[in-house]
């Protein structure tokens, strides 16, 4: 699918008054105190199906259909909400030369990162993921896993903007790594340079069977720095540089986060993959209680940790 310069498909995204509202709300929440109950509630009304037949609609979907989906789930007007506001600021916003990059998330395990010359995700899954396609200069998947990516995003990519996309199950027009072979994995880990961007990826446990399945990721901006650990279970094999300056992490995968921050020392802890809607409730579905539980975790450990909603800017 092709998008023009402003993200916008040539059918037409139409923005709607409904997610108009929800990015003024998301906005005013970020000045004042959340109602995380209130956001608790409409996100627990969206059932899998729900959410995979309005991911799976794409941009393409109607401003009708939109409203009326919006109308019955809020929690899916929040979401696409969220996205508007990432990839308005994500245009706007400058980062100076040796500055500190902007990061933002977006959804789930989903980051936008913009540096003075780059601007790239890490695990982008959204339905409206192809309109960031033709801004990006790289994109980086850890795991082969459909909350972690989005075909249309990964086409939209490889096919139409012949951008890499570093990852470790399809091959593309860039980079692919750690190609299966009769052996088992190539392994190790392997860097990777985008301008003013390095990024060394290694491999990791998903759990006790998937090993070697996720693809962590060391991102260096300068002096800045950012570990993404995906999925990853086992954290033996996590050995970043010490202390990065944010660790991106889904704290209830099979690793407590009190052990990375005694073992990785990072300066601040970023709560991931809490609110995902392609899972059931109860089942890998997570809530802010969990969250919070996951913030005290790391503050007992002696470090620092957030939980952003869908939509913050982090840095």
């Amino acid at each position: 699918m092709k998008v023009d310069e402003t993200g916008v498909t040539r059918r037409g995204f139409i923005g709607t008054g409904v997610a108009a509202a929800m990015a003024t709300r998301l906005a005013a929440e970020k000045e004042s105190p959340r109602d995380l109950d209130a956001i608790q509630k409409e996100i627990d009304a969206v059932t899998p199906d729900d959410y995979k037949a309005f991911r799976d609609a794409g941009v393409e979907m109607s401003a009708a259909d939109r409203n009326a989906t919006f109308a019955r789930l809020p929690g899916l007007a929040r979401y696409d909400a969220a996205f508007d506001k990432v990839f308005n600021e994500a245009r706007k916003t400058i980062v100076p030369e040796g500055g500190k990059p902007a990061v933002w998330y977006v959804y789930n395990m989903g980051f936008i990162v913009k540096t003075a010359q780059s601007l790239f995700s890490i695990d982008l899954c959204h339905r409206q993921g192809v309109r960031f396609a033709p801004l990006l200069d790289f994109a980086l998947i850890t795991h082969n896993h459909g909350d972690h990516y989005t075909q249309p995003f990964y086409d939209a990519m490889n096919r139409d903007e012949f951008k890499t996309v570093v990852n470790n199950f399809i091959d593309n027009y860039g980079a692919y790594f750690m190609k299966k072979h009769p052996g088992g994995f190539t392994r190790g880990p392997k860097t990777f340079t985008f301008k003013d961007v390095t990024v060394k990826a290694s491999v990791s446990d998903h759990n006790s069977y998937l090993i070697d399945y996720t693809m962590p990721f060391e991102i260096t901006v300068g002096d800045f720095r950012i570990f993404h650990t995906g999925d990853s279970q086992n954290i033996e094999k996590l050995n970043p540089a010490p202390s990065p300056d944010l660790w991106l992490v889904h704290p209830y995968c099979g690793m407590k986060p009190a052990l990375g921050v005694k073992k990785f020392a990072p300066k601040l802890t970023v709560i991931g993959h809490l609110q995902e809607f392609g899972h059931a409730r109860n089942r890998w579905r997570f809530t802010f209680k969990d969250g919070a539980a996951a913030v005290k975790n790391v503050e007992e450990a002696g470090g620092k940790a957030i939980m952003p909603l869908w939509g913050d800017r982090i840095c």
